[in-house]
């Protein structure tokens, strides 16, 4: 009776030890700084990423031009690397080394040009790779993707600008963006100061018509 007790405790322990191992999320996060060094003590500005690791998803913002992607992560989380698949390999099954990109993490970079955005990012990134992340800013504008319907649970990946990036368009051109209660809002000047006009950029969760092929939801949001 006594040994049948121990089982039990110790396969309930064990189990409850698998659930937490399968639970456990890690993402490469990119944050955004202005100089080539990632200055901290300067302050976040510009284009950030985070991507979501080991699952396959989709980024590009038309079906025959986007592309897969998965990340895999190196001995010890010191690094992660970025497999690029084709626009139909919407399973990640047929890889192609010759494209994957590896960023190391504490490592400062050029932010990559990816996703579907407009305006053409111009900062530099810090790569961390965390676990199971909890806290996140207040940005200006995020895009996030997720796989399910009502955009729960874990983002693919996503996006943002920082509260008071300015993206340039000429002398007096330019389009700013901040978060104002909770709303991502887009001041943009066409000639700054006597032509300009402020929208919301919100959005809520909704199908990506664009990924046709694949089932992905999508929300902008602070």
């Amino acid at each position: 009776m006594f040994n049948n007790l121990i089982y039990f405790i110790c396969l309930f322990f064990i189990i409850g030890y698998s659930i937490l191992i399968v639970e456990s999320v890690y993402y490469v996060e990119m944050t955004p700084y202005e100089d080539y060094q990632c200055t901290v003590s300067k302050g976040e500005n510009g284009v950030g990423y985070a991507f979501i690791v080991g699952e396959c998803f989709a980024i590009g913002d038309f079906t025959p031009t986007l592309n897969n992607y998965k990340i895999t992560l190196g001995k010890d989380n010191a690094n992660a690397t970025f497999q690029l698949y084709k626009s139909s390999d919407i399973t990640c099954s047929n890889l192609n080394p010759e494209d994957d990109v590896t960023y190391f993490a504490n490592e400062c970079y050029k932010v990559p040009d990816i996703g579907d955005m407009y305006f053409q990012p111009y900062n530099y990134v810090l790569v961390t790779i965390k676990e199971n992340p909890t806290s996140m800013p207040e940005y200006a504008y995020k895009y996030s993707q997720f796989t399910d319907p009502n955009c729960l649970g874990n983002p693919q990946w996503y996006y943002f600008y920082t509260n008071n990036t300015v993206f340039h368009f000429g002398n007096n051109s330019f389009s700013k963006f901040y978060c104002d209660q909770g709303e991502p809002l887009q001041l943009y000047c066409e000639d700054y100061p006597t032509n300009c006009t402020t929208g919301v950029e919100l959005m809520t969760c909704g199908r990506n018509v664009f990924v046709w092929h694949e089932d992905v939801y999508s929300t902008v949001s602070c």
